[in-house]
């Protein structure tokens, strides 16, 4: 796992050390995300301190976990009412709703690394749903097999590939035209009925897809461009996770017995297993490999060590859950962490700057997003109005001071120079923030990679 120094960067680090004196600017990822499928709430574990944090509210029935390319927003299914929350990872905030088909009952959601776009697998409606992630509306709805669970995406982008759970195929999608290409079906010599409920697609040479078949103790290994079967390799009873650690790792879950099988997917063996605690249920790698986490029904989570396959310390959650069923890449370490990036370009910029000062002048609509043609002007709106954007701590928004300080401090400026003359200084109470106070508040509400 990367070091808080190492994420913070050393320019960073030295502003916030020479600012802050000391003031507790923490490093907060990687973090697991777990679907409290019984709360209505996403629970947060921060790795980094082996601790829970506050959960958020999301709709009935979460399952499905996934993130975006960069790991900015994650994108959380809600069973029970057929809808699709969508949040910021970096200050974990809810930012939207997408409502789905009634009935559709989504499970498992992926999100493509190279186009704006996210699938859902309806469960309910033997459908996936296709999101465009730019205006959050659905864009189709794609027939495919019989109780459709897990999902997963090729690297390139190119193809979806869903586990339909009720009648045992494996429905390929062409992302290009959003149709089903191929159907592939699911059949083991002693079992007519595999029931393949996760999958996976693992990079390297031609690719493996590789398929946890819940009615048993089996995954099957498919070439990743022919689809021809390669092997069948033998899991713990039930398997229902998997989770792509590298090109020649993969860990598998199998809720019955709680075991954890190491996957070769290139050899097609099976390494090694390792004992879990009973109610092992959910299961996903951080994208870095720097470890994978394993979710623990009731209310418990632990990490394992992606390196020794060992498992860590167990942790159990404040809040409890009694149902930890959690689909997806639910583990991230973010590759950019400031929710003020509002045009997702990998930097605090003069667009999410001039957006910041419009809203806070009280520009909305086609005003807001004037001259930034690419931008969605209701997304913007929701994910600002979910901001503290109160920079100098007096309880009310205003363009004439919490703009400027937000706009000097992600330009690196400090001390007497970021707060002359752009804070409300006719309050007493509460206090108002001083310019160290003020980089600590970035860093808290709006992510370390804020200050410059």
């Amino acid at each position: 796992m990367l070091s808080c120094v190492a994420r913070l960067g050393w320019s960073k680090l030295a502003l916030v050390i020479a600012a802050l004196a000391g003031a507790g600017a923490t490093c907060a990822k990687p973090y697991t995300f777990v679907a409290f499928h019984d709360q209505n709430q996403v629970g947060v574990y921060d790795h980094a301190v082996a601790a829970w944090l506050a959960p958020m509210t999301v709709g009935n029935g979460p399952v499905g976990v996934a993130p975006d390319a960069i790991q900015r927003k994650v994108y959380v299914t809600n069973h029970r009412s057929d809808s699709v929350s969508i949040f910021l990872a970096a200050n974990r905030q809810v930012i939207g709703s997408i409502a789905l088909p009634a009935g559709s009952q989504p499970m498992g959601v992926v999100v493509s690394p190279v186009q704006p776009r996210a699938y859902v697998a309806n469960f309910g409606t033997n459908t996936v749903s296709v999101i465009d992630t730019q205006t959050n509306a659905v864009a189709s709805n794609i027939p495919v097999g019989a109780l459709p669970t897990g999902i997963a995406v090729s690297p390139s982008g190119d193809r979806v590939f869903v586990a339909n759970t009720g009648d045992n195929t494996i429905t390929v999608i062409d992302a290009a035209s959003n149709t089903a290409s191929q159907t592939l079906a699911i059949a083991l010599p002693d079992n007519p009925q595999p029931r393949p409920y996760a999958l996976a697609f693992v990079p390297g040479g031609s690719g493996r897809l590789v398929i946890a078949n819940n009615n048993g103790a089996v995954a099957s290994i498919l070439d990743g461009t022919t689809y021809a079967p390669i092997a069948n390799v033998a899991l713990g009873a039930h398997p229902s996770a998997l989770a792509v650690v590298n090109a020649n790792k993969v860990f598998a879950l199998s809720s019955t017995g709680a075991l954890l099988s190491v996957i070769d997917p290139v050899t097609a063996t099976v390494s090694s297993a390792v004992a879990l605690p009973s109610g092992a249920m959910g299961l996903a790698a951080a994208p870095d490999a720097s470890l994978a986490a394993v979710v623990i029904s009731p209310s418990k989570i632990a990490s394992i060590n992606t390196t020794t396959n060992a498992l860590g310390a167990v942790v159990t959650s404040p809040v409890a859950f009694n149902s930890a069923l959690t689909l997806g890449g639910f583990v991230l370490n973010p590759a950019y962490e400031c929710s003020l990036d509002l045009n997702a370009n990998g930097s605090v910029d003069s667009e999410d700057l001039t957006l910041v000062t419009r809203y806070l002048v009280g520009m909305r609509g086609a005003g807001l997003i004037a001259g930034f043609p690419s931008l969605n002007s209701a997304a913007i709106e929701a994910q600002l109005a979910s901001f503290d954007l109160d920079a100098d701590g007096d309880s009310v928004e205003r363009s004439t001071t919490d703009a400027i300080l937000i706009l000097r401090a992600s330009r690196g400026i400090i001390g007497n120079a970021l707060i002359a003359n752009a804070r409300n200084t006719t309050i007493a109470t509460p206090p108002l923030r001083n310019a160290s106070l003020i980089l600590q508040w970035m860093l808290d509400a709006h992510g370390v990679n804020c200050l410059p």
